[in-house]
């Protein structure tokens, strides 16, 4: 195994004038590793050029035409040379001089591809946490924040990169397919990347959603209206009925799938057996959950995304 590997990091930028020296600086100063820095400008038609000059010598610039950020990406990763790839977003940054040190250390065998960490979010008050990373991701969602995503470049190159079919969930269906094709993942248990809410996908939050039931039917075997309850059910919090037990138990999953739904099945009632007083209880506060979510997106819709 190399023990000093090429790492990219690749950053898409579309005016972000705000953003991009704390995104820029922070990689730049990334410390114990062997590092390309690649910017993408998308024609921004800010000062964005000027703040990326500052640091002229230290990083690949292209600024080129691109039909998105997806697009974008998938552009930059042709000419990306490291072994290993990440992805930083405009908006983000490194929480550390040590963020990818921290990654490329807990890698102790070469059959490892990927590896994930936490991004910090809302001032540091949330930590985005890495899931199973196994096919069980397909009902829970997101298998990692992209940010704090070190992957092996030629699985990119394997998987043709991102999927251009998907404006806003992307990274998640790539994630799925790496997850799909049997790759080995491996979770770091401290924070990488502070993750800003003030994105595309964020302020887009409803297409984003269910862009993400769009895909996550298509690795459920399923129709968009199944994929749409497990999220509401094994994300979201809401109550089960029998009938979607029953519905559910009697497809064909893999083995982790089933052992997560057999505990999920056991550890929880459905409408149908639970007390009045546990669905009240229950409702009223995933009631306050989504209500105090909208009210956190409709403030961040307001906020300068420098801040956030």
């Amino acid at each position: 195994m190399n023990t000093n590997p090429l790492v990219t990091v690749i950053t898409v930028v579309r005016n972000a004038e705000k953003t991009i020296q704390r995104t820029l600086v922070s990689a730049l100063n990334q410390k114990n590793v062997n590092m390309e820095v690649i910017v993408w400008d998308g024609l921004s038609t800010d000062n964005t050029l000027s703040e990326i000059g500052k640091y002229k010598g230290q990083y690949k610039l292209i600024s080129k035409k691109d039909s998105g950020v997806y697009d974008a990406m998938n552009q930059a990763l042709k000419i990306a040379s490291g072994e290993w790839v990440l992805f930083l977003n405009a908006d983000d940054y490194f929480c550390s001089e040590n963020s990818l040190s921290s990654l490329l250390g807990a890698i102790e065998t070469p059959d490892t591809d990927y590896v994930c960490g936490y991004a910090k979010m809302l001032f540091g008050l949330k930590n985005w946490k890495p899931k199973t990373l196994t096919d069980v991701d397909y009902f829970l969602g997101n298998p990692a924040n992209h940010q704090s995503y070190l992957c092996k470049k030629n699985i990119y190159d394997k998987l043709g990169g991102f999927n251009l079919n998907y404006k806003y969930a992307a990274d998640v269906e790539f994630m799925y397919r790496v997850i799909q094709n049997g790759y080995k993942g491996l979770r770091v248990l401290k924070p990488i990347v502070h993750y800003s809410l003030g994105g595309l996908s964020t302020k887009n939050l409803s297409t984003g959603v269910a862009e993400l039931d769009k895909i996550r039917s298509v690795f459920l075997n399923s129709d968009v209206d199944f994929a749409r309850k497990c999220r509401l059910i094994f994300v979201d919090g809401l109550e089960f009925t029998e009938d979607f037990k029953n519905e559910i138990l009697v497809r064909e999953w893999s083995k982790t799938q089933r052992e997560f739904l057999e505990i999920f099945f056991r550890d929880n009632q459905s409408i149908e057996s639970s007390s009045t007083f546990h669905l009240f209880k229950k409702r009223l506060i995933l009631f306050i959950e989504n209500c105090l979510k909208k009210f956190v997106f409709i403030i961040l819709k307001f906020i300068p995304t420098r801040y956030i």
